[in-house]
Order: structure tokens, then sequence, then C-alpha cells
């Protein structure tokens, strides 16, 4: 989709490849943390993959590798609106929650960036630094019990990294498409915490009747 994500993928890429060439215990250690920290039900996997994905950005940057975030936007699926996994080398995903899109487990953690299925939509690539940051930061304060708030806050950093890189070719019908992306995101969003609170009030009130 957009010109600029695969300029960051290139140069990400060329990176990860060369530090996985230069450290290949690293690399070993770290496919092989995938495979413990992979989802091995769909029930496990349900809403897990970004969580699961920033969690390995951190293990990835502790050893020194580079890692990009990657995100699809999943289209015809009433189960799922996004995918998200791990790319920290030259076409190749890291995806810890890949039992979402291939029912039959299976113990490899690395596919292809072409072994995706029609309906995800062409990926996008984030740098994880600030992501990281603002992850830390909500983790650090709320423990396991991540509220909506961080999916939020993430999505707009996203979001100025998305403007960021399509200004930078001058890609003004990709701006215009990322508004458009990033405000279906918002209403759905709104919904659903709408829907949350609902939910809670109903309880509330049946537990007093």
């Amino acid at each position: 989709m957009l010109f600029s994500y695969e300029l960051i993928m290139e140069k990400q890429n060329s990176v990860s490849s060369l530090n996985a060439k230069r450290n290949p215990v690293k690399y070993s250690k770290l496919i092989a943390l995938a495979k413990k920290m992979r989802a091995t039900s769909i029930t496990e996997a349900n809403g897990t993959c970004l969580v699961s994905s920033l969690e390995f950005c951190i293990i990835a940057n502790k050893l020194n590798i580079p890692a990009t975030l990657v995100m699809w936007h999943v289209k015809r699926d009433p189960t799922y609106c996004d995918h998200w996994a791990v790319s920290i080398e030259q076409n190749q995903i890291i995806d810890l929650t890949r039992i979402q899109i291939d029912s039959k487990l299976t113990s490899n953690v690395v596919f292809s960036l072409n072994n995706y299925p029609d309906n995800f939509s062409k990926p996008r690539f984030y740098e994880t630094a600030l992501l990281l940051d603002e992850y830390l930061n909500f983790k650090e304060i709320y423990s396991d019990q991540l509220p909506p708030l961080l999916i939020r806050n993430l999505r707009y950093l996203m979001l100025k990294q998305d403007l960021s890189n399509a200004n930078k070719v001058a890609n003004f019908s990709s701006m215009a498409f990322i508004l458009l992306s990033y405000s279906k995101f918002r209403i759905t969003f709104g919904i659903s915490g709408l829907h949350e609170r609902l939910q809670k009030k109903l309880k509330k009130l049946t537990e007093h009747i």
C-alpha cells in the first residue's frame, strides 16, 4: 500500500539480517524463545497477538537484534480485524499466534511474508522504540491487567509513524487512506468501550435484583 513501508522494511531487514549473520547464537536463542512463547491453541491466541509481539520485541532488543512490528488489516473476517507479528529478517515473520490463521498446530514460528491469506491487507511495519516505551509504562502501572486505553495510545503512535512515512514520499492518497483507517478504528474502539460499560452496568443492576 505504501512505498514508504517498503523502504522501512528494506532498511530494517538489511540491519537485522546482518545482525543475525554476525550473531547466529543470539538469533538461534531468539527463535528457541519464540517457540516457547507461541500460542498453542485458538483460546490462548485470541486477543493476544499484539501483546505477544510487543513482548517478543522486548526480548529481541535485549539480545541486540532489531525487531520491527508488523500489522495486517484482516478483511472479510468476523472474528479478527487485525493481526500482529514481528519481523527480524528479510521477508521472514516470527508469528507467535499463527494458530489464528492455520488451524493445524505447528512448532514452526518463522514464516514467509508471502505466506499469509489473501484477505490480509498489505502489511504495515512499525519501528518499536516509542511503542515499547508506551507499553512498558502501562505494564509498570497496571501489571497484567492492561487497559483498553493502551491500545488507543499505541494506535495513535502508529498513526503518527504512518503519516510521517507517507509524507516523506509525498504519498497524499495514502495519507487519506491512513486517516480513514484510523477513524474506523476509533469508531470501533468507541463502540467496543461503550458496549463494555453497558455490560458492566447491566451486571450491577442484575446483582441488585
